[in-house]
């Protein structure tokens, strides 16, 4: 059945994503803060509006793909929802921006927090893995359009998804930084960069290694997950509770240098790089 869906927000998952709800059938129309992005999705049927409450008119599903909790809570703030309007928060924000954002939408417009666990080849795929936190009628109602994305896992109530996606992006940040650190140590030791790689592809970061191995030997390519992205989700972690001087934190602070040294724009598989060619973390 189509569904007539505003989409905010055409970043590296998001352009993919509304192409994707477009080539399926869907009545959508697409809107970003930044102009020019929006060509692939008209090419796939989608109509382009000028701004977010052009967008969102007379859409029963909203759908926002933006880069932080501010953005998300600035955009839909501004906006006038139509009574009957399902609101699917789908960037990584945390759980403490949902509760603000369900505080703040009126209550005639019903809320689901729906992360993806994925990066653009599953985006353009849709094989996206979807943690959806809401009231299983809301998640039902969205589930249609979430499908063509996805596989749509419910994970509890409103709030839930968002941190579920905390705890996953956690643990896979942490475990990119700690493979660049080790092969800064392997740097060190003396060990050559293939000879490390092919002895940590015996351990439990293989599947790690098997993804990023290819990216860390290429300076210039697409950020898949940019290296400005991960910093943020770590600071919401510690926002929302990580011990600040553990590993979380330790890693967070890596990247901020790395955001520092101008790298916030390139694919996370830089800070790999730049901790295999030595450079250290400083300071708490």
């Amino acid at each position: 059945m189509q569904s007539r869906i505003a989409f905010l927000g055409l970043g590296r998952m998001g352009l993919p994503m509304a192409v994707r709800l477009a080539q399926a059938g869907h009545d959508v129309t697409v809107w970003n803060r930044t102009g020019g992005r929006d060509e692939p999705a008209r090419a796939a049927g989608a109509q382009a509006a000028t701004s977010a409450q052009e967008a969102v008119q007379g859409r029963r599903v909203v759908i926002t793909m933006l880069s932080d909790p501010d953005a998300v809570l600035t955009v839909l703030g501004e906006l006038t929802l139509e009574p009957g309007t399902t609101v699917v928060e789908m960037s990584t924000i945390g759980p403490d921006a949902v509760t603000l954002l369900r505080e703040r939408l009126p209550e005639h417009v019903a809320l689901v927090d729906a992360p993806v666990l994925g990066s653009v080849p599953q985006a353009e795929a849709g094989k996206l893995h979807i943690f959806a936190g809401g009231s299983a009628p809301d998640i039902a109602h969205c589930a249609p359009v979430l499908s063509v994305l996805g596989h749509v896992e419910h994970t509890g109530e409103l709030g839930d998804g968002a941190a579920v996606k905390l705890v996953v992006n956690v643990a896979t940040i942490n475990a990119i930084v700690l493979l660049g650190e080790a092969l800064g140590l392997a740097e060190r030791l003396g060990v050559g960069r293939d000879v490390a790689f092919d002895a940590l592809t015996r351990t439990t970061l293989a599947p790690l290694i098997g993804v990023m191995r290819p990216r860390v030997g290429v300076a210039e390519q697409p950020a898949l997950f940019a290296l400005g992205l991960a910093e943020k989700d770590l600071r919401l972690a510690l926002a929302a509770g990580a011990t600040a001087d553990g590993v979380i934190g330790a890693a967070q602070r890596s990247l901020a240098q790395g955001l520092d040294a101008g790298l916030g724009g390139n694919d996370i598989s830089a800070i790999i790089r730049r901790l295999a060619d030595g450079a250290t973390v400083h300071g708490h």
